[in-house]
């Protein structure tokens, strides 16, 4: 049985051979029939290495019009091809290999099947814009938007950290005038900390793109601590009584009302801002007057002033049937007496704001150009900014309230003083 199917296996050996040779043969034809060699095209990002070496030469770089992609072809047969895409490849331009400091050659390299397929030859190129490095540091300024809740006020707006650097183009860094943190505090009733995404502003207020710029912080940390508020009026208290002949009308204040902050059990306590007696002595007076005042040493212990608020108050004390008003009486109208010869005097403004008293009638009659005023400058000296008092002389019906004005003497040859002028004004007088 063994020595047939020996026979079997041997007979005709020579045949048997060519056919086995003739289907090895027709195989390797199917399959290159079956699977051809095919190129394709293929886009890749460029990637850059080695950047540090312009940063080193106070340099960096921008893709020229923002293309920062190759093409290219790849040859492999169909099985392979069908198997490949752009993440297979890498792109890589070389900053040392940079070409008259505009383009970048870039070598494309296979990840995968690097040995089945063949990538063109044709040189590809990353196309850039060298610009001058700048690197500055910049203080953040941490604000808040947005609408306060009632009764409360923000106390302190803080942030970390409080310095940036940026570094970039120059044309750009050069813009930034001022860097800004912002929390929003709508709606917030305690106090909070957020991040937020510092911006850029130019010195006209205008956002500066940074895009391009390298930050050494991404994110500020904002904080903002709130207080409770409260609005309390403000009285006056008097001391003395007015003259005979005279008759209170009323004092009022400007502003009526301040707002104060502080714990709240602080401002619970708190119904009013008095100012005490001793500023408004009845006794003192010959008409209307008013006077300015600060308040802040009359606030009670444990409460401020909230931010904003000034804490000059204007106290207008009235006759009866008296209205208070102001006008402007120009410079030209103050003259200067007990001047010294060769000393010349000048006030520091063109106009001066003047406090008047009278009735509806008389103030609308009332022309600020002719009011006249003079200044004692006997205790002045040669110098500039010097207080002076500035008096006047009550007209019919109105009372003009005397006040205290800038003044500034100089030494000059030409100037004969007023010495005698007012000696002679006083014996006509």
């Amino acid at each position: 049985m063994n020595q047939k199917i020996i026979n079997a296996l041997t007979k005709n050996i020579g045949l048997k051979l060519l056919a086995v040779m003739f289907s090895f043969v027709l195989w390797l034809v199917v399959v290159n029939i079956d699977d051809p060699k095919q190129t394709r095209t293929f886009t890749s990002v460029v990637s850059v290495s080695n950047e540090d070496v312009l940063t080193q030469a106070g340099k960096l770089y921008e893709i020229k019009d923002g293309v920062n992609t190759v093409s290219f072809r790849v040859t492999a047969k169909r099985s392979i091809i069908e198997k490949l895409s752009p993440s297979d490849f890498s792109a890589v331009a070389d900053m040392n290999n940079l070409e008259n400091e505009e383009r970048i050659p870039v070598t494309i390299a296979a990840k995968s099947y690097a040995s089945y397929i063949t990538i063109s030859s044709r040189q590809n190129y990353l196309y850039v814009t060298l610009k001058d490095l700048s690197t500055e540091r910049f203080v953040i300024n941490a604000q808040t938007t947005g609408t306060l809740e009632p009764e409360l006020a923000v106390q302190e707006v803080s942030c970390s950290p409080t310095v940036i650097t940026v570094s970039g183009p120059q044309d750009v860094v050069d813009k930034i005038d001022s860097v800004v943190a912002t929390a929003n505090i709508t709606g917030v009733t305690s106090n909070f900390t957020e991040n937020v995404i510092p911006k850029f502003y130019d010195e006209k207020g205008e956002t500066v793109d940074s895009k391009n710029l390298n930050l050494s912080v991404s994110t500020v940390s904002v904080s903002v601590n709130f207080v409770n508020t409260k609005a309390v009026d403000i009285t006056v208290k008097t001391s003395g009584s007015l003259a005979p002949g005279l008759t209170l009308g009323s004092i009022k204040t400007d502003p009526s009302s301040v707002m104060i902050i502080g714990e709240a059990g602080a401002l619970n306590d708190v119904s009013t801002i008095t100012i005490p007696d001793s500023v408004i002595n009845l006794s003192n007076l010959t008409g209307s007057f008013t006077t300015t005042v600060d308040i802040s040493s009359y606030l009670p212990e444990g409460v401020q002033l909230a931010e904003g608020t000034s804490s000059k108050v204007q106290i207008y004390v009235t006759m009866q049937n008296e209205n208070a008003s102001t006008i402007e009486v120009p410079a030209a109208n103050i003259s200067f007496h007990n001047l010294g010869h060769g000393l010349a005097a000048s006030l520091d403004a063109e106009t001066v704001t003047v406090n008047v008293f009278g009735t509806d009638e008389a103030l609308a009659a009332l022309k600020a150009g002719e009011v006249k005023g003079y200044i004692d400058c006997s205790h002045l000296t040669v110098g500039e900014g010097q207080n002076a008092v500035l008096v006047f002389e009550n007209t019919d019906d109105v009372t003009i309230q005397n006040t205290s004005v800038s003044v500034t003497v100089i030494e000059d040859p030409d100037a004969k003083g007023n010495d005698e002028a007012d000696n002679a004004d006083k014996k006509e007088d």
